[in-house]
């Protein structure tokens, strides 16, 4: 009987040290953790940039150039010459930089909201896409193929909105979002050619 008991003694002697060294070892760990929040409490959402996922919806370089072999015309059946052809490559190139430049600058400062700005009239976007449309910087990286641009010779542009633009340079009657019920809106072919 005393060799039962001083067995169970010793049993809870063992289970109170590793107690006690279990709770020993979460404090140490807790104080060493930095925290994730900031005092203020904010949290910092960190995107990812659009630059990989937009591949999969824009047309690579050697798909364009291929699609120019074939082609001698352009949307509205004028002649399109190999500088035509150059300066189409040259500005769809500068404008899928310029959009992914400007959502990453956004990311940075944390924005949210994104509006469609026309550099220049641009009428086959204008058939699917009026000034002042905007987009939330979620639906940018769920749908990526809505950042410009569009087809060829697109003058869309994405611009960061944080709230101090005046209202009449961002649109036309008002703020309205690009997706209706949830649902992306048809965008052109990027195909279709516009020359400036």
């Amino acid at each position: 009987m005393i060799l039962a008991l001083t067995g169970v003694g010793l049993l809870l002697v063992v289970m109170l040290i590793a107690v006690r060294i279990g709770i020993n070892k979460e404090k140490v760990e807790e104080d060493g953790l930095k925290p994730v929040i900031h005092a203020s409490g904010i949290y910092s959402i960190i995107r990812k940039s659009p630059r990989e996922s937009i591949s999969d919806y824009k047309p690579s370089q050697e798909e364009i150039l291929k699609y120019f072999s074939n082609k001698n015309v352009n949307t509205t059946s004028l002649p399109l010459s190999e500088a035509d052809k150059s300066k189409l490559m040259k500005q769809w190139n500068s404008q899928m930089e310029a959009n992914i430049i400007e959502i990453e600058k956004g990311d940075e400062r944390g924005v949210e909201f994104y509006y469609y700005k026309f550099l220049w009239t641009d009428p086959l976007c204008g058939k699917y896409i009026s000034k002042g449309r905007f987009v939330t910087r979620e639906e940018l990286f769920q749908h990526p193929n809505i950042i410009p641009p569009f087809h060829l010779g697109c003058g869309c542009q994405l611009k960061q909105y944080q709230g101090k633009e005046k209202l009449h340079d961002t649109t036309e009657i008002g703020m309205l979002p690009l997706f209706r019920e949830g649902a992306a809106p048809p965008l052109p072919d990027w195909k279709e050619i516009l020359l400036t």
